[in-house]
């Protein structure tokens, strides 16, 4: 009888597949899915891309249709902690054993298909995440889902996820990221994201930069797709209304005008402004849905939006102490942390100032006084960018290092963070309020190499009403989270809902 697969096993074979890196295109992953009966082709798919935001919007898909009752199945990257967390149905992440079990048969697949050329058979051996995206579509569709959510690894034409003919495809935003291999100009970058748009299909976007738009918009004429807009076919309440009650630090409340369907009063309890975006590409792209037969009530947005989980995106995982993580990895993502940051320290000062009646309703959590910042970014990011965003609003900056090897070293950070000269950088805001509460404040900067010890230091530097803020890549905040589950003073067990019977 054959050895039952060991997820161990299995996992360490998956990490051997990293020697082969980043290398785009889609004729290894095609060749690859062909030898275990294009299993994509047997899914109902929705494709998300966008250089930040589209795990968010994912989620966001995935909360509403449970709670419209269909089998969901989630596929994002990378994971936090565990690899599991890349594949997940209906809020339960994929076994072990199962992981063990995929893994044991498309690896004999692999090694039998055309993939393993004898002429160059590095070359087209599958790699890491060509071999998790196949994972995905087999898993999906021999659970038989109603719906797949994918999440685009990097860019979009020739990513492994660009395999399916997705009944809608969103690009949440076009932003600089990964610009060695996606090119430094933003409209080569949005020639790779629009690289999803299919012929005759349904493209979704926030994205508001003319330049980058009219790629997209040209992409949508050549492909005779349908092109759905923010600010132009869906829209989100922006009024003072909608942001003042959207810096609780409970969530965000807004309303959403579509196509099809008008909502007031939405609540979500994702934190920042910027996951209105998010929300109202979500929301076009169930109207989309809609039109291809889903049934999605008003009360299934609802508790879907509101009941959302997802884990080290401006999550506040304690409370006291105030520790939030956030996976920012790039300026645009920063620059994002960076406003929802100012807004829970400002919110106290603003509300009580405009209407003391509302500091019984609204005030009630201790915003924080100072901000304790550990700081983690790979090497081939735009280290300065992220740097000179996030640390002059710091008091105290702790550069770390997460466990791998593609992390800047310390000596790397110390140099970007003093040739910016940030001891006593100002932050000039429009907002004059704002800025009198956050300039000419010296900066203290720590070196702790290891992430546990940085994150054990901060929390034991930090008083009542301070914060401990723990960003710069999705590595950083996975090792934080780890850390602060093993603390026991953090919420970072996860979230899973349970499996619902599916209607199609």
């Amino acid at each position: 009888m054959p050895a039952r697969p060991s997820y161990k096993k299995a996992i360490q074979y998956l990490y051997s597949l990293e020697k082969y890196g980043i290398r785009l295109g889609l004729k290894r992953i095609k060749t690859f899915l062909k030898s275990l009966g294009n299993p994509q082709d047997r899914l109902n798919l929705i494709h998300v891309a966008g250089t930040n935001g589209k795990g968010s919007t994912c989620a966001l898909i995935e909360s509403v249709l449970i709670r419209a009752g269909y089998k969901v199945g989630l596929y994002t990257s990378p994971h936090l902690v565990r690899f599991n967390e890349r594949i997940r149905i209906n809020g339960r992440e994929i076994t072990d054993k199962k992981v063990a079990e995929l893994v044991e048969r498309i690896k004999y697949r692999s090694q039998k298909s055309e993939v393993r050329s004898k002429q160059n058979s590095k070359l087209s051996s599958p790699t890491f995440f060509e071999f998790t995206t196949a994972m995905a579509f087999l898993y999906f569709a021999e659970e038989k889902v109603d719906i797949a959510v994918i999440e685009v690894g990097l860019g979009g034409r020739l990513d492994a996820t660009n395999v399916g003919s997705p009944i809608v495809s969103i690009i949440t935003n076009i932003e600089k990221d990964h610009e060695a291999i996606l090119g430094s100009r933003m409209t080569d970058i949005a020639f790779e994201k629009a690289g999803i748009i299919k012929g005759d299909g349904i493209l979704i976007s926030a994205e508001a930069k003319s330049a980058t738009l009219k790629v997209l918009a040209s992409e949508c004429r050549r492909k005779r797709a349908a092109f759905y807009r923010l600010n132009r076919d869906f829209f989100i309440d922006d009024s003072e209304k909608a942001e003042v009650r959207g810096r609780k630090i409970g969530g965000i409340t807004f309303s959403f005008k579509g196509r099809r369907r008008v909502f007031k009063d939405l609540k979500t309890n994702l934190l920042g402004k910027h996951q209105l975006q998010n929300a109202a590409c979500a929301l076009a792209a169930l109207e989309v849905l809609e039109e291809d037969g889903y049934d999605i009530t008003e009360s299934a947005v609802r508790k879907g939006l509101k009941n959302i989980f997802w884990p080290g995106r401006l999550e506040i995982v304690s409370k006291r102490p105030l520790i939030v993580l956030d996976c920012a990895h790039n300026p645009a993502g920063a620059a994002v942390l960076r406003d929802a940051l100012l807004d829970l320290r400002i919110t106290n000062y603003e509300l009580r100032m405009k209407n003391s009646n509302r500091k019984s309703k609204i005030v009630n959590h201790k915003l924080y006084k100072r901000l304790f910042l550990i700081l983690g970014i790979m090497a081939d990011k735009d280290i300065k960018g992220i740097i000179s965003t996030l640390a002059p609003i710091a008091d105290t900056v702790i550069l770390t290092r997460p466990k791998t090897e593609r992390a800047a070293s310390l000596e790397m950070l110390y140099k970007e963070i003093m040739d910016l000269r940030v001891m006593n950088y100002e932050l000039r805001m429009k907002d004059s309020n704002r800025k009198s509460k956050i300039l000419n404040r010296k900066l203290k900067i720590m070196l702790i190499e290891d992430v546990q010890e940085a994150c054990r230091t901060a929390i034991s530097m930090s008083k009542a009403g301070d914060m401990v803020c723990i960003t710069g890549s999705i590595f950083t905040v996975g090792e934080a989270r780890e850390t602060l589950r093993q603390m026991q003073i953090a919420n970072c067990k996860g979230q899973n809902v349970k499996l619902k019977k599916g209607k199609r």
